[in-house]
């Protein structure tokens, strides 16, 4: 967990649709539009526990998936064990906006 991005390290705002994850590839994904700014592979999806601190993710690629009206929607995929699989799908991302960032615990 992490203090809220600073203004230094803030790259854009990814507006999540929905999110779900693949256990056996032990990897979690965030699907949505970019609301803000711009997305890159090795940048940080900071979700938000409250008011003050986030969860900061490394995004370790970016697919594009198809949907309905063959509209292209850019999904984050962060590689996740069991437990931070678990604990991703504990906070139900989905329907909010999350901080895309170049600062993470790394």
């Amino acid at each position: 967990m992490v203090p809220a991005a600073s203004s230094e390290s803030f790259r854009g705002r990814f507006n999540v649709i929905d999110s779900f994850a693949i256990p056996r590839r032990n990897e979690f994904y965030l699907i949505g539009q970019i609301a803000e700014g711009t997305l890159q592979e090795g940048w940080y999806a900071r979700i938000p526990l409250n008011g003050a601190l986030a969860l900061a993710m490394k995004i370790e690629r970016i697919e594009y998936a198809l949907m309905k009206a063959r509209e292209e929607y850019p999904v984050l995929v962060i590689a996740a064990d069991a437990e931070e699989v678990d604990l991703l799908l504990s906070l139900s991302i989905g329907s909010e906006s999350i901080i895309i960032s170049t600062e993470g615990p790394e």
